[in-house]
């Protein structure tokens, strides 16, 4: 309906004007002027409606319209097409030719500058819409921004789809004026829609639905009715892609907005729950310490055979094993803020195998046999810190194996690197991938699980943690020669 009334209108401008030029030409005919002033006033005719019509058709009809309407009136015989002096021939020739190429040039021209115009438009429509999006921080005020601009700009009702993280998925339709919400029940039926698209939209109740991709996923969908979309140009529907680009890029924005808002709470929780952690650690080693010692003292007052030798001993084991898991706390802790701080310096590999024996054996007696080389195997290392991973193997080792089984305690050269083994006579891994184990809070049941009896899933996690810290490696697996696990720890020499 648009296009016919354009038609028609630039029809009666062309006519309109070559009336007016005809009239013109009566009246400098009257004024016996030269028969160029009237060709001129018919160029300016053509010239005119190039200018005020779109394409080239009608100032090329123009152009030969006016050569007939000039031999009409104006070349003897009068008010016939016939011509009696040939050499008018030449002058409608030249006037039609002439008059062609200007209305050519300032159709072009026109072209041109309508182009040059819509563009401009088309760039600050981009701009207004980016300035409107670059302050938004909630999915509430950009649906309503982008209803309200798509509406305007296009002209038409629109609906968009914001997937946030909601129960409900909002399908907000309308114009810049009036608005309604509708809820979008089969989300995954809906997006699936999306999936191996080839097109830029896709059809669906005579409407186009334009998905709005980010970084990660589909963020959300704009619609647009399909009359409407075809009608576009390409300039038109270029400007669409770019305002969906927009909107994509403020929907990342939030989106990434919203991420670090919750990763900055976890932050601050996770920072807040490590200070906690090392307070109440620090705060229980001292009374552990006393408690040990107390312990000890009583154990060496009275025989192995004694109820209170007994309830000493089980007393230290206690206190022992909470004083291991609160110096794996103050490791953890370490570890999760980077301050773990390795000294290294040579040490001998047997000896730090030999403290760590001697601090899980000095009141528990379990037998552990120990193989080392003959040449003394120094290593760089914190001492501390590996004799605690030793530890750390050895009581894992303890609480999978009978009393009645040895532990091995392996430690070798190889390609330039130390190995460090310790085997148990355990169930080994049944049912357990041996790499989840260095999870933290993995326990022996599979389970993440911080209530453990006698193991609450960070031993090994530490181990990991400062094994890694040497740029070393620890690996788990089950025995090849018995039931039971192997723990391997590998080193670098250099």
């Amino acid at each position: 309906m648009k296009d016919k009334k354009q038609i028609g209108i630039s029809i009666l401008i062309m006519l309109g004007l070559l009336c007016l030029s005809s009239l013109v030409g009566i009246l400098f005919q009257s004024w016996h002027w030269a028969d160029t002033n009237i060709i001129l006033v018919y160029i300016l005719a053509v010239l005119m409606t190039s200018r005020f019509t779109k394409g080239y058709f009608y100032g090329i009809m123009s152009s030969i319209i006016s050569t007939f309407l000039f031999n009409y009136f104006f070349t003897a015989p009068y008010y016939t097409l016939s011509v009696y002096d040939y050499k008018y021939f030449i002058t409608f020739i030249v006037m039609t030719l002439t008059a062609i190429i200007t209305s050519a040039s300032t159709s072009r021209i026109q072209l041109s500058t309508d182009l040059a115009n819509e563009n401009a438009r088309n760039m600050k429509t981009l701009y207004d819409l980016t300035n409107k999006l670059s302050d938004l921080l909630d999915y509430q005020s950009l649906s309503k921004v982008v209803i309200e601009m798509f509406s305007e700009v296009f002209d038409c009702e629109i609906g968009f789809i914001c997937f946030q993280e909601s129960p409900h998925y909002i399908y907000l339709l309308g114009t810049k004026d009036s608005k309604h919400e509708e809820i979008l029940d089969d989300l995954q039926e809906y997006q699936s829609q999306f999936l191996y698209l080839r097109k830029p939209y896709k059809e669906l109740n005579q409407c186009y639905h334009y998905p709005i991709y980010g970084i990660h996923k589909l963020l959300g969908v704009v619609i647009l009715p399909k009359e409407n979309v075809e009608l576009m140009n390409d300039n038109t529907h270029k400007l669409l892609v770019s305002m969906i680009e927009n909107v994509s890029l403020a929907l990342d924005h939030i989106y990434s907005i919203k991420e670090q808002l919750k990763l900055k709470e976890a932050t601050v929780k996770e920072r807040y729950r490590s200070n906690l952690l090392r307070a109440i650690s620090h705060d229980l080693r001292t009374p552990l310490s006393g408690i040990m010692g107390t312990s000890e003292m009583i154990m060496d007052m009275n025989n192995h055979q004694e109820e209170t030798y007994q309830l000493a001993h089980g007393i230290y084991e206690e206190a022992n094993w909470l004083y291991l898991l609160v110096e794996n706390i103050l490791s953890l802790t370490k570890v999760e803020e980077g301050k773990l701080v390795i000294h290294k310096q040579l040490e001998a590999v047997e000896e730090v195998i030999g403290s760590a024996v001697y601090h899980v054996t000095k009141n528990n007696q379990r037998k552990i046999e120990v193989h080392v080389p003959d040449d003394v195997l120094m290593v760089p290392m914190d001492a501390k810190l590996i004799q605690q991973v030793i530890i750390n193997l050895l009581d894992n080792a303890m609480k999978h194996t009978s009393k009645d089984k040895p532990i091995y305690v392996d430690a070798y050269e190889k390609d330039q690197e130390a190995y460090i083994v310790v085997e148990d006579y355990g169930k080994g891994f049944e049912n357990q991938n041996p790499k989840e184990i260095f999870e933290m809070f993995y326990t022996n049941n599979g389970s993440n699980s911080s209530d453990g009896s006698k193991g609450v899933g960070l031993g090994l996690t530490i181990c990991k943690a400062i094994v890694e810290a040497h740029s070393g490696e620890i690996q788990a697996e089950n025995c090849s020669e018995h039931q039971g696990a192997r723990f391997i720890v590998k080193l670098k020499k250099r």
